[in-house]
C-alpha cells in the first residue's frame, strides 16, 4: 500500500509539473513536436540550458555529470518556471522539510532535483514570505531623525508651564499606625529642568488629580502635560480634559490669555521619548534610597524627606555659560541651577530643628545680627530682578547650545534609514522585554500616527490572543504581513491563527483550529468535582 501511494504521488507530481511547463514553456514543446530542425528555430532557453524532454514528457536540463545518465535516482534536474505558483509551493515545502533553513541550504538541496532560471533571486524572494522566518529574523521598524518638537525648541520662559510627569515608588511608611505604600508624583519642568514632588497615597486617578492640583496652587496651571501610558495618568487626564472643555472655562482661558491645559502621552516601546523625565526620576530615587534605605518612616517624616529632596535636587547645575564669565577677573561664576531660574537666587537654607545642625557662632563672618532687615530685603529685591532677567536670557542661549550638542553627539544619528510605513490592517509582532522572538504576540494595526517626515511613529494595535487594544511606538514593532500581501481568502485563517495561538512557533497559518478549545481537566480535578457534588446532594 505504501509503494502504491508513493507511485501515485510521483505520477501526480509529474502530471502537475508537465502541465505547468506547457503553460510557461509552450515554444519548447512546439519546437520538439515540429519536424523543423533548423538552428534558427531553436528557442534560446534550449541553447542555453540544453533542455530536452524525457520519456514522460517532462522538460529536463542536461549537464556533464555522468551519474545522471542511467541512474534513476540521479536524473537530470527538472526545468521549472521562475514565476509559477507550483515553483513557490515546491520551494516552501522543501524549506519546511529542512526546518526553515536559509537560502543557500535550500538552493543546494533544490538543485538536486530542479533547475529554476535566476534561482537565487527566486528562492530568496519566496523565503521572504515565510511567516515563521519573519517572526524569527525580521527586525523592528526604524525611523529617521525628525526635528525637535516645538515645546523643546521654544519652551515658554515660565517655570512649570510645560511639564513631564511620572510616578516613583512605592515606599513603605507608617500612616495612622499601619504600614502602607505611598507613591511620589515627579513633576519636571521642561524649560528650567526643575523638579517638584507630591506624595500620593495610592495610584488612583483621584490621588493624581489631587497632586496635580496642589502643584497648580504653587506654580500655576501648566499648558502642556506629557506622560507615559500609566493607567492613573491617562484616566486622570481624561477627567481633567472633560472638565476643562466646559464653555465657561474656555472663555476664562481666552480672557486671561492662557492656553488651556493639554495632555499628551508617548506610546510604549521607545525609551528615549521618556528620557526627559527618567533622568530626573533616577536622581530623586537615588536621593530617597540613600537617605531612607530600609527604614520605615512616619508619614510626616517621609514628607519632610521629600521636601528636602526637592531642595537638594533643584540645586544641581544644569548649565555653565561662558557669557557670565568676567574676563577682567579670574572669577568663575556659579553654575545655573533650577532654583535660580525659579526664585532668582540660591535660597539660604539651614535646619531650624534643634540638634539637627549646630547653630552658627558669632565668629562666622557671614553671620551678623546688626544687619538691617529692611535694607537687606530692598537690596535683595533689586538684585533679584536683575539676576533673574540676566539668568533667563543666558539660560535660553545655553539651553539651545545644549540641544545642539545632544543633536550631534551620536555618530550615526542622521544616517538615512529605510522606513517601512505601516498601514491600517497590517499584521505585526510586538517586541516584549525578557521574551523570546517566538513568543512575541501578534497584533493587527488599527490606527497610526505620523511625524513631520510622513513616517509612522505610533500605532494602535489589536492583540489577537486577548483582543486587547494597546498603543506602541513603531521601533518596538516587527512587520510580518502587509494588507496587500494578504488575499481575501486567507484573511480569515490568519485571523483565526492570531486569536487561537500566537505563541506556538510551529503553528500552521492555514490550519483551522477551534477558538474555544478548553484544556482537558486532570483526573484529580474530576474526582474532586464528583465528591463536591455528592456532598451537596447529601445536604
Amino acid at each position: 500500500m505504501r509503494v502504491l501511494d508513493e507511485n501515485l504521488y510521483a505520477r501526480a507530481m509529474n502530471y502537475i509539473i508537465r502541465t505547468e511547463q506547457h503553460v510557461y514553456f509552450p515554444e519548447i514543446f512546439r519546437y520538439f513536436d515540429s519536424d523543423s530542425k533548423f538552428v534558427k528555430d531553436i528557442p534560446n532557453i534550449v541553447n542555453q540550458l540544453n533542455v530536452y524532454p524525457d520519456n514522460e514528457g517532462i522538460l529536463r536540463v542536461k549537464s556533464k555529470f555522468s551519474r545522471w545518465k542511467n541512474d534513476k535516482n540521479y536524473r537530470f534536474p527538472v526545468l521549472l518556471p521562475k514565476n509559477s505558483y507550483i515553483t513557490k509551493l515546491i520551494v516552501l515545502d522543501l524549506h519546511e522539510k529542512m526546518y526553515h533553513s536559509g537560502c543557500y541550504k535550500v538552493l543546494s538541496e533544490l538543485r538536486r532535483q530542479f533547475w529554476i532560471p535566476h534561482c537565487f533571486s527566486v528562492v530568496k524572494r519566496i523565503l521572504q514570505e515565510c511567516i515563521l522566518c519573519r517572526k524569527l529574523k525580521q527586525r523592528a521598524i526604524k525611523l529617521n531623525q525628525s526635528p525637535y518638537r516645538l515645546f523643546r525648541q521654544e519652551p515658554p520662559s515660565v517655570p512649570f508651564r510645560t511639564i513631564f510627569i511620572d510616578h516613583i515608588g512605592p515606599y513603605f511608611v507608617l500612616y495612622n499606625g499601619k504600614k502602607v505604600k505611598v507613591w511620589i508624583l515627579c513633576i519636571t519642568c521642561l524649560w528650567s529642568r526643575a523638579i517638584n514632588l507630591k506624595v500620593c497615597l495610592d495610584m488612583t486617578s483621584g490621588e493624581f488629580i489631587r497632586a496635580l492640583q496642589l502643584h497648580s496652587f504653587e506654580y500655576g496651571v501648566p499648558e502642556l502635560c506629557l506622560s507615559d501610558l500609566g493607567s492613573s495618568l491617562v484616566a486622570g487626564a481624561n477627567i481633567i480634559t472633560d472638565f476643562l472643555n466646559d464653555p465657561e472655562t474656555q472663555n476664562f482661558f481666552e480672557e486671561q490669555g492662557v492656553r488651556p491645559l493639554k495632555f499628551e502621552q508617548y506610546f510604549k516601546g521607545h525609551h528615549p521619548l521618556g528620557g526627559l523625565v527618567e533622568v530626573c526620576v533616577k536622581m530623586v530615587r537615588q536621593l530617597l534610597h540613600c537617605s531612607i534605605k530600609k527604614n520605615v518612616l512616619q508619614y510626616r517624616d517621609f514628607e519632610f524627606v521629600v521636601s528636602q529632596t526637592i531642595h537638594l535636587v533643584n540645586r544641581r547645575p544644569i548649565a555653565f555659560s561662558e557669557g557670565l564669565r568676567d574676563t577682567s577677573d579670574d572669577v568663575i561664576p556659579d553654575p545655573i541651577t533650577p532654583e535660580k531660574l525659579i526664585h532668582g537666587l540660591d535660597l539660604i537654607s539651614l535646619n531650624l530643628i534643634p540638634a539637627m545642625e549646630p547653630l552658627p557662632t558669632s565668629n562666622d563672618p557671614d553671620w551678623s545680627l546688626n544687619t538691617d532687615p529692611i535694607d537687606t530685603i530692598r537690596t535683595s529685591y533689586e538684585k533679584l530682578k536683575k539676576v533673574r532677567t540676566h539668568l533667563i536670557e543666558t539660560y535660553n542661549a545655553e539651553f539651545l547650545n545644549n540641544l545642539m550638542t545632544q543633536a550631534v553627539n551620536d555618530k550615526s544619528r542622521y544616517k538615512p534609514v529605510t522606513h517601512k510605513k505601516l498601514q491600517v490592517g497590517d499584521i505585526v509582532l510586538i517586541k516584549e522585554e525578557n521574551c523570546k522572538p517566538t513568543n512575541f504576540p501578534l497584533a493587527v494595526v488599527k490606527d497610526v500616527e505620523t511625524n513631520v517626515l510622513d513616517e509612522v511613529t505610533d500605532a494602535v494595535l489589536l492583540k489577537g490572543k486577548n483582543r486587547e487594544m494597546v498603543r506602541r511606538h513603531v521601533t518596538s514593532l516587527i512587520p510580518i504581513l502587509t494588507r496587500k500581501e494578504m488575499s481575501q481568502s486567507n484573511i480569515k485563517t490568519l485571523t483565526d491563527h492570531i486569536s487561537v495561538n500566537t505563541t506556538d512557533p510551529t503553528a500552521n497559518l492555514g490550519e483551522d483550529k477551534p477558538q474555544n478549545k478548553e484544556r482537558p481537566k486532570r483526573k484529580a480535578a474530576l474526582q474532586s468535582m464528583q465528591k463536591t457534588r455528592g456532598m451537596i446532594s447529601d445536604i
